[in-house]
């Protein structure tokens, strides 16, 4: 049992509402923060009155407060009598900020500090003045390290929600386009943004990504990944529903077709749905390239998917059960392997893959100073040595070698690549090619199967759509392309409630 569950950021025993008294106020924020030491508290006084801000150390900007606030309102030669008015007086001509807000909850006022806003209390008044100072550390704007494009923007997203937002906003200008915040964890309370376009998106869909994100229960929300599950209707399918991005124009695209994106503060990656099976293979410059090229591109992608996963399983199915389908040359270098190792083609291939598998794993989590120097010389190393060594065949590992590259010409298809590859490799040894055909056949029928709110996971290809064949496995020209932007709740196939 989580004893987390149960715990609340803002407990019950503590009052809703701040009092007039500023000492009372004072104490409840020690109580409620447990006297934490970055809980930076500063009383003073002007003109006879007594203020006190209140602000969480390195979170807001100190040289904007000063200047908005604190300083405006040390040069006021008089201030109201009333108390009321004093704090209206203060809100609206004193403060400079662009971004306050007043706040009477308590539990409101908690969440908005720990946004990084500063507080400013001032006494005989339980309403409280928040202002947007944030100030706290944050990464520059750099390109992105996951989509690496010839052409386009060299922005990518930041781990700062609103940063993200600008960068959207000052692609699309439009009013139509809408920002929804919702708040998601009971610990965290991390902001999370639906972005879309009003008039284009469908408000179905919208309506079910909404309930569906409000009735996450969840305590802490650190990544979008956090959130993918809650979207998905299959947790446990290999290919996934919910796309991601962190390149402001590829979802500055998306939105335009009536796709929703989610961003998650505190991560640069956006996630998009609905998200469809042949969007795994099209990025940012198969728009900006020469269509011919990009069309030679897209159906190269295809073939390397399809390769990536099928490849080493027919080997080790033709090997074991129909040696004779192989070319005489290639069908002695196979049989003189076969003959010269311990282990069935099946063993051979399971072994490799593994070694394969805990070489790039141990290359992404080393640090990038040797984490490439490990992958390239442990491959070349263990490669070389276990051929010598006559534990595997030679042409096992050029087999792992150009299935290794083809699973990285489709990096978003990449993880349900090397599951594929694993599972056709024990179909081939015990099923043969027939059961590599029979569980291709089974592979596709599962991604028809799936659904993402009301729209088939396979659309344009299945159902068939004539009209969105422009943009699958070839591209037109944007002579084509813009006569008429297709919305994806207008692809064939969709369910008549969406």
């Amino acid at each position: 049992m989580n004893i987390f569950n149960e715990r609340k950021v803002y407990p019950d025993d503590f009052p809703s509402r701040f009092s007039c008294l500023i000492e009372e106020n004072i104490n409840l924020l020690e109580n409620i923060f447990d006297n934490s030491s970055d809980l930076i508290i500063r009383k003073f006084s002007v003109c006879g009155y007594d203020f006190a801000a209140v602000h969480l150390e390195n979170m807001i900007n100190k040289g904007e407060f000063n200047k908005q606030l604190l300083f405006a309102l040390n040069n006021c030669a008089k201030l109201p009598l009333d108390p009321h008015e004093r704090f209206d007086y203060i809100e609206q001509t004193v403060s400079s900020c662009p971004d306050q807000k007043r706040s009477e909850s308590v539990e409101q006022t908690i969440n908005l500090l720990m946004s990084g806003h500063a507080l400013l209390f001032s006494q005989n008044v339980s309403v409280v003045l928040a202002l947007g100072v944030q100030g706290y550390p944050r990464r520059n704007i750099t390109d992105s390290n996951s989509e690496v494009t010839e052409r386009g923007s060299q922005e990518a997203f930041t781990e700062t929600i609103r940063e993200n937002i600008a960068l959207i906003r000052k692609r699309m200008k439009t009013p139509d386009l809408k920002f929804k915040y919702i708040k998601i964890g009971k610990l965290s309370k991390t902001d999370v943004a639906l972005c879309y376009i009003d008039g284009i998106v469908s408000p179905k869909i919208l309506k079910r990504v909404e309930e569906r994100l409000s009735s996450i229960k969840i305590d802490t929300v650190l990544e979008s990944g956090y959130l993918q599950p809650f979207l998905e209707n299959n947790v446990y399918s290999l290919f996934t529903e919910v796309g991601n991005s962190e390149r402001p124009d590829t979802v500055c695209g998306k939105i335009s077709e009536g796709r929703i994106a989610i961003l998650v503060d505190g991560t640069p990656f956006c996630l998009i749905v609905p998200y469809l099976f042949v969007e795994n293979f099209q990025n940012l410059d198969d728009y900006t390239l020469n269509p011919v090229f990009v069309s030679f591109i897209r159906l190269l992608k295809y073939f390397s998917f399809f390769l990536s996963i099928l490849l080493p399983g027919l080997y080790v199915a033709i090997g074991e059960f129909n040696p004779e389908i192989f070319p005489t040359a290639i069908f002695y270098k196979v049989v003189d392997a076969k003959t010269t190792t311990p282990f069935s083609l099946l063993w051979e291939a399971l072994i490799i893959y593994t070694i394969y598998e805990i070489m790039r794993e141990a290359g992404l989590r080393l640090p990038k100073a040797v984490g490439h120097a490990v992958s390239i010389v442990g491959a070349l190393v263990i490669g070389d040595a276990a051929v010598s060594a006559g534990l595997i065949g030679a042409p096992m590992i050029i087999i792992v070698a150009i299935t290794a590259l083809a699973s990285y010409v489709v990096p978003k298809l990449y993880y349900a690549s090397a599951i594929l590859r694993i599972i056709f490799i024990f179909i081939g040894g015990l099923a043969g090619v027939f059961g590599v055909i029979i569980g291709l056949w089974t592979v596709i029928v599962i991604i028809c199967s799936h659904n993402s709110y009301g729209i088939p996971y396979s659309a344009p290809i299945v159902p068939f759509d004539i009209k969105s064949m422009r943009d699958t496995f070839i591209r037109m020209s944007w002579r084509k392309l813009s006569k008429k932007n297709i919305k994806i709740q207008k692809l064939k196939g969709v369910e008549s409630e969406v």
